[in-house]
């Protein structure tokens, strides 16, 4: 991948976590979660793993969208570090 693509890929990222209804949709899902988990008693082990395992995965996606927030902060730097610099600096 380019950096060109990542800096684009990290925009399009941005762009979803900044986005008022991904806010309000992962609000959602992280308070239901939490309702789920606090409804299970302690010995209902398959119980607790469907929700961890839904918590899980909502953690994998957003970490995702983050890596690629800070992968096109770095393409972005690369390509700063790279251009051609005006003579006299």
């Amino acid at each position: 991948m380019t950096n060109d693509e990542k800096i684009q890929r990290a925009n399009r990222a941005k762009a979803l976590l900044d986005d008022p209804v991904m806010a309000e949709a992962m609000a959602h899902i992280e308070s239901e979660c939490w309702r789920l988990f606090k409804t299970f008693a302690p010995t209902d082990t398959e119980g607790i793993m469907q929700v961890k395992s839904v918590q899980y995965m909502h953690e994998k996606y957003l970490n995702f969208l983050r890596q690629a927030i800070a992968d096109g902060k770095l393409a972005q730097l690369d390509v700063e570090r790279t251009r051609p610099r005006p003579s006299g600096y």
